[in-house]
Parts: structure tokens; sequence; C-alpha cells
């Protein structure tokens, strides 16, 4: 490899001091060390897309395959009221618990190069390794690319993995200009709602049969998402993947709108698309599982409210989801292909919750959408799937 994990370190601090000094209102101190603001929303989505995919660190460090070197998971060690976020190496995961040796020097807490850290997964801000010479993960280094000069993003670009999309996710709301008064909603890390998994599980369970095992988040910002993977059977031949999280707290909808503040998501696969964690290594069976934690958790990230007959687009112009798909876009509908009765459940703690599912579209897809409308579009749920 041509660029090593320490000068790629000593690169990317450069390309934070660069970052954070093109922002107006950023105190340095005497050292020369920019503050971060704590509401960067740029910064907050990274680091929330870290703590979401920690999972396939985890993995990869535990089993690595062939060409996988140089792991690294970045903190956020606080002293005396200062949060420096700083990157450890000889990484070691053990249950919630992180260990590293610190890899760039420390300027606002009082540690030292190659000193050993130990502490809380919440602490986790960002993480990276190198795959057959690109760079997996590094959000907060993704989260900068737009604001860098031509020459240095070409060279990050070039260097970083594709895979680890952070294109925004663009709202068309349904119908057309339905007010949005909401506002993000602080970036706290959930560690679940036991009467909300409790009560979809058992709901499901009863409609859908026994689920096998339920993959759970190792960090959760915002919201604990957990995935609930349900086989096809004979008589339903197709699987169904919910979540659990979204519900966690209501979205905020405006006065005088009909609407479910508390909603989770569905996917509805064909038979062969894998369910184990080893096949959601690869991105070409993982793309529908991470959009479905994406919008699972985007009323948290922005305020603003999902219902049925919404669309989010994957960038604006919208471009492909993923190299293996023309999808550009997802369509929230109820799930057509499931008996209503599964459709709404009530907590033990009185929440009701509605399921959506998740219809991803091409732009084909989206103009017969634009050209027909969202009631007259519902008829062709009744016959297909997510994806």
């Amino acid at each position: 490899m041509d660029l090593t994990l320490g000068l790629a370190v000593a690169a990317l601090l450069g390309l934070l001091v660069w970052w954070w000094r093109q922002r107006r209102a950023i105190a340095v101190d005497e050292h020369g060390v920019s503050l971060v603001p704590n509401d960067d929303r740029d910064m907050e989505r990274a680091i929330a897309h870290a703590r979401e995919n920690f999972h396939f660190f985890v993995e990869r460090l535990r089993d690595p395959h062939p060409g996988d070197e140089n792991f690294a998971v970045k903190v956020a060690i606080t002293h005396d009221g200062n949060t420096e976020h700083l990157w450890l190496t000889g990484v070691r995961v053990d249950g919630d618990v992180l260990e590293g040796e610190i890899a760039n020097e420390p300027q606002l807490v009082p540690m030292k190069l190659g000193e050993r850290w130990r502490g809380d997964r919440s602490r986790l801000s960002d993480w990276t390794f190198f795959s057959d010479g690109r760079m997996q993960g590094n959000f907060t280094l993704r989260a900068m690319l737009p604001r860098m000069p031509k020459a240095q993003r070409d060279q990050m670009r070039a260097l970083l993995e594709g895979r680890w999309d952070t294109r925004e996710l663009v709202h068309r709301p349904w119908p057309a200009g339905a007010p949005m008064p909401g506002r993000p909603l602080p970036d706290d890390l959930s560690h679940g709602d036991g009467v909300l998994m409790a009560g979809v599980q058992r709901h499901l369970d009863a409609h859908l049969g026994e689920l096998p095992q339920v993959f759970h988040e190792l960090v959760s910002p915002s919201a604990h998402i957990d995935l609930y993977p349900y086989p096809a059977t004979a008589e339903r031949p197709f699987h169904v993947v919910a979540t659990t999280g979204m519900a966690e707290r209501p979205m905020q909808l405006p006065e005088g709108v009909r609407g479910d503040a508390h909603v989770e998501l569905m996917l509805l696969l064909p038979p062969q698309w894998p369910l184990d964690a080893a096949a959601w290594q690869d991105e070409r069976h993982y793309w529908p599982l991470r959009w479905l934690k994406r919008v699972a958790r985007f009323h948290y990230e922005t305020g603003r409210w999902l219902g049925e007959g919404h669309v989010l687009t994957h960038g604006e112009p919208p471009t492909p989801i993923d190299a293996s798909t023309a999808c550009d876009a997802v369509l929230l509908a109820r799930p057509a292909r499931l008996p209503a009765a599964l459709h709404r459940v009530r907590l033990d703690d009185g929440r009701e919750v509605r399921f959506l599912c998740l219809y991803f579209l091409d732009a084909e897809q989206r103009a017969q959408l634009e050209e027909r409308g969202f009631e007259d579009l519902c008829s062709d749920l009744a016959t297909r799937l997510s994806v």
C-alpha cells in the first residue's frame, strides 16, 4: 500500500483543521486547535453513519478477509469540558468496550501518542480499515469531501471505497408541499425500547411465524434500529424484514394533518435473497437493509415526518443506490401483499404503530408515479416486492 495508516491519519488531521477554519464562528484556542461546534449536522450525520455500520467493522476485525489491514476507530475523549476525537489503532472490541493505542497527537486531553485507551463503545465517532488498498468507512472524512479543494477531494475519493455512501436522502412528501414543521432530534445513543421490541415481535410472530433471529445494532445513534428477518414460507413465498426503533419517538406531525406518529418499516424480498450476516457483507445483498435503517432514522435526523406515498431519492438529481441496481429512490406504502390485520399493532403502553413497506423505484418507475399519481399506482403494489 502506498499510503500507510499513519500518513492517512496525519492527512486527515490536516484536512480537519482546514475544514473547520472554512466555517463561520469557529473558535481557535491558543494551541491553534479548531474547536468543533456541537451542532454541525454534517459531522453528526457522519458519526451516525459510522455507528450504524459499526457491525461491519467488528465482523471484519474478528474475521478479516485477505487484504484487510490497518483497522482503526475514532473515539470522543472528554476532559475538563473539552472533547477531542482521536484515532486508535491496535483495536480490540470486547462487548461494549473499545480499546486501542492513540494514533495521533492529542491537543485537548491529557493523553499521549501511543498511550493505550479503554472506554465505552458509546464514545465511537468513526472507524476505518483498508481492504485491498481501499479505505473502508471513514465517514467523517466523507462528510468533508464536498468542501475540500478539488485536488484534495480527488485524492481522497481515489482512496475511499465507494460502497459507504453518504449521499443525502431527498424527501418528496405526498401530497407535494405537505408542511414539515419539525426539527432534528438530539443524536443521543439509544439502548432500545423494550415495550416496542416485545410488542412488535409478538405481533409479527403471530402473523408471520416464529422469528429465527434478530439482528441487533451494536451502537445506536438516535434510535436502536433492529432488523427482524422472517424467511419465506410455502404460503408466503417471500421474505419479510421488519424494523423496530423508528417508533421509539413519535414523528413530528403538523397540526391538522392526518398521519401516523409511530411507524415501523418493512421490506418484502424475493425468496432467494440471503438473510445471513455473512452474505450481508456483500453490498449487493445488503443495500436494501442499509436503506431500511437509513429511512428508519430519517425523521430523527431531519425532523421531517414520513407517511404513505412519500418518496426518498438518492440525492438530487437521483443516482443509483448501488452498482448492482438501477433503483435510485424508495416509495413508502402499505405492505399490500400482507394481511391487513398485520398493518397495525397497539403496544402495551397504548402506542399504535403502523407498518409501511419500502418499494424501491428506478427512474422509469418514478416517472410513472409522477404521471399516474400515488393512489393509481397503489394497485400495482399488490403484486410486487420491495426490489
